[in-house]
């Protein structure tokens, strides 16, 4: 049987946590939860319209447009790259807010209930920088895009469940890959974890990985997640680094025999 996998929040100098001593913990708390589940059922519909509220929000993106200059106008030219940067805000928001199989499958939908909308969804802009070049006009703009309003018209059009959950890019450092087998294993097995919509390598070193993981959840859901994984021949240890920011070591098991020489 594989070790128990653990979890420890590093810097604070806190002993690990085995998924065994979590579960007990949690047990513990039962009847302090019950009571706090009784006092948020009197909040009613104010706390589930907060819910909803701090799981869908508005987010700024800083965007490149490029317009064509024709003959002498360079204000249809810096519109046209303007708009541009509208457009592609809203697009990163929207691949933010939709599963990416549902994106892509209903991306006809998708793109006229949004992206052929892209002004009714942005808050504000700001046009940062710009810069001419031949007769390409280009600016750096900043804009704020509305992820409840995108969300509210995705609904509309029958294509997001509310309950979907945001994508969470995720940094997941693991240590002990010069063991190729188990990294291979941890790697497939990360892959197909629910919720998880990407594994792409950044960094390659001796006995390390980090992996860019794209999460559709929080960081915690995905620790928790990864809490509960077994492997056949080593165990993961889980460390939460930072926000967002992980650190995995494969720990391989000792052999019956090998214990016993010991």
């Amino acid at each position: 049987m594989a070790a128990v996998n653990m979890v420890q929040r590093s810097g604070t100098g806190a002993l690990h946590i085995s998924g065994r001593y979590i579960a007990m913990k949690r047990q513990a708390l039962l009847f302090p939860c019950v009571t706090l589940f009784l006092a948020m059922m009197v909040l009613g519909g104010r706390l589930a319209a907060h819910a909803q509220t701090s799981t869908v929000a508005a987010k700024t993106y800083m965007v490149v447009g490029t317009g064509t200059i024709r003959g002498d106008s360079l204000n249809a030219a810096k519109d046209q790259a303007i708009a541009e940067c509208k457009a592609v805000a809203v697009q990163l928001m929207t691949a933010e807010l939709m599963p990416q199989e549902m994106l892509v499958e209903q991306f006809p939908m998708v793109d006229r209930a949004v992206f052929q909308k892209a002004d009714q969804f942005i808050q504000y802009y700001k046009v940062l920088s710009e810069n001419r070049e031949d007769r390409h006009y280009r600016v750096l703009v900043q804009a704020k895009v509305s992820a409840r309003k995108i969300s509210d018209q995705l609904l509309k059009a029958g294509l997001v469940m509310a309950d979907t959950k945001p994508l969470t890019p995720l940094a997941v450092t693991v240590i002990g890959t010069q063991d190729l087998s188990s990294f291979v294993l941890f790697r497939s097995t990360l892959s197909k974890l629910e919720g998880v919509e990407s594994v792409q390598n950044r960094e390659m070193q001796a006995n390390q990985t980090t992996l860019a993981v794209n999460y559709r959840g929080s960081a915690d859901e995905f620790a928790e997640a990864l809490l509960v994984k077994s492997y056949a021949g080593f165990s993961a240890r889980v460390y939460e680094e930072s926000e967002n920011t992980f650190r995995v070591e494969l720990i391989p098991e000792e052999t019956p025999g090998a214990a016993n020489s010991n």
